[in-house]
């Protein structure tokens, strides 16, 4: 194809270009703390697996939709010079294959960690399998449609002369993304309902809130990016629908990520953290101190609020109830002693 010069970022290609970042960022900070947890816990299962292989297809298609942001992403035709604007298009093509296979891979590994849950429950593990099913199909339809979108494909962003049908691209486009939006919302749905009569602690309950929160934004995500698969069928815009349609896809993805990586990080939520402090110079009454069986003074941070209060009041709490108790047997005993001698 030639020297190919960049332009500069603009139009919806800034969306696209801080929202890859971001949320490529924030996707992998997610799935590295769910992998410190699975392998801290020895709970890594195959679930895992499929978060791998959706991470790493999600990160190819973010990287191809930061570069073709600057090779015309999200602008007009007009604005843009005729090898960039070919060469923006051939990479966003390129990055469609690999946002379907990540979406398929992503939901497969939400219902897998699902699959746990739904142990014996005969009618959920159905519904789950069909999901699965029903997401590997459109995966496979999605990549064989857009395969087929210009004979030779290379036609699309003309290095060859030849026939296309974007309005192909379009139906399969529609088509995926209706059966992801049901696959979200199912899948957003299912753990409220296998939760629903299990006894829960507040912070257990609050994650899972927050993860259906997450997945339903995803199943937004991709209501919204609806709206702008039309603009496949216009061969003047494609490059610039690919700024809108890249950004809600990568957006649907990075959440999915970070949706289906939660509920792995619900063990730390039991962490404490408890730090002490030592002094090697004793003071004048430290050794009283130590003697009385007394603890070091919790260590603070700088605006005064104690690392160490939530691990340590309910234990002092019962200390020193217990010892007022104590107290107050030993008073009763000593006085009704002496109301003895002076009967006596």
């Amino acid at each position: 194809m030639g020297a190919v010069e960049t332009v500069d970022v603009a139009g919806d290609g800034v969306p696209l270009l801080y929202g890859a970042i971001v949320l490529l960022a924030l996707s992998w900070i997610t799935f590295l703390m769910r992998v410190g947890v699975r392998v801290w816990r020895k709970a890594w299962g195959m679930d895992d697996y499929f978060m791998l292989l959706g991470i790493l297809l999600f990160s190819v298609t973010a990287t191809l939709c930061i570069v073709c942001s600057f090779h015309g992403a999200g602008q007009h035709p007009a604005d843009l010079p005729p090898l960039t604007m070919a060469k923006g298009v051939k990479l966003f093509y390129i990055a469609e294959y690999f946002y379907a296979a990540g979406a398929m891979f992503i939901k497969i590994s939400v219902a897998v960690t699902l699959l746990r849950i739904a142990t014996s429950r005969r009618p959920f593990e159905i519904a789950l399998w069909a999901l699965i099913g029903a997401t590997i199909t459109t995966g496979l339809v999605f990549c064989i449609g857009i395969a087929n979108v210009c004979h030779p494909v290379s036609t699309l962003w003309g290095e060859s002369e030849g026939v296309c049908n974007l309005q192909l691209n379009t139906d399969v486009s529609l088509f995926f993304s209706a059966i992801e939006i049901t696959t979200d919302f199912s899948l957003s749905i299912l753990p409220a309902v296998l939760l629903w009569n299990v006894q829960m602690k507040g912070k257990v309950k609050g994650s899972v809130a927050v993860m259906l929160a997450l997945a339903s934004f995803a199943s937004c995500a991709t209501i919204v990016r609806l709206k702008f698969l039309t603009l496949y069928s216009d061969p003047g815009e494609f490059i610039y629908g690919t700024g809108k349609i890249g950004f809600w896809s990568i957006t649907e993805e990075g959440i999915g990520i970070i949706a289906g990586s939660l509920p792995a990080l619900r063990p730390l939520l039991s962490l404490r953290i408890r730090v002490t402090t030592s002094s090697n110079t004793p003071g004048p009454s430290s050794g009283n101190a130590y003697r009385s069986g007394s603890r070091p003074a919790p260590s603070r941070l700088a605006g005064g609020i104690m690392l160490d209060t939530l691990a340590n009041d309910d234990a002092d709490n019962s200390d020193s109830d217990s010892q007022r108790k104590i107290m107050k047997e030993t008073q009763f005993s000593v006085t009704s002693t002496n109301v003895n001698e002076i009967r006596n």
